[in-house]
């Protein structure tokens, strides 16, 4: 079972903004790295394991956009 906790920040929060940002550059980096996973089984028959996917988006420019080292590792790991 997991435990979940809920935050609900209103548009006038003056974090919004910040938060809606790191929210949609990390799922963008979710995506990329799920497009990289899909790629590499459909053309080679192979599946990346975490720490290839890793090396991998660490060039990619999504990763790059996430200022934020830990959070950048997070969104691939979900």
């Amino acid at each position: 079972m997991q435990l979940v906790e809920q935050h609900i920040i209103n548009t006038s929060d003056p974090r919004y903004s910040v938060i809606d940002e790191a929210a949609f550059k990390s799922k963008n980096l979710y995506n990329a790295g799920n497009y990289e996973v899909r790629q590499s089984y459909i053309h080679q028959g192979k599946y990346l394991n975490y720490n290839e996917v890793q090396r991998r988006m660490q060039s990619h420019e999504v990763y790059k956009a996430l200022t934020f080292g830990r959070e950048s590792k997070r969104s691939i790991e979900r």
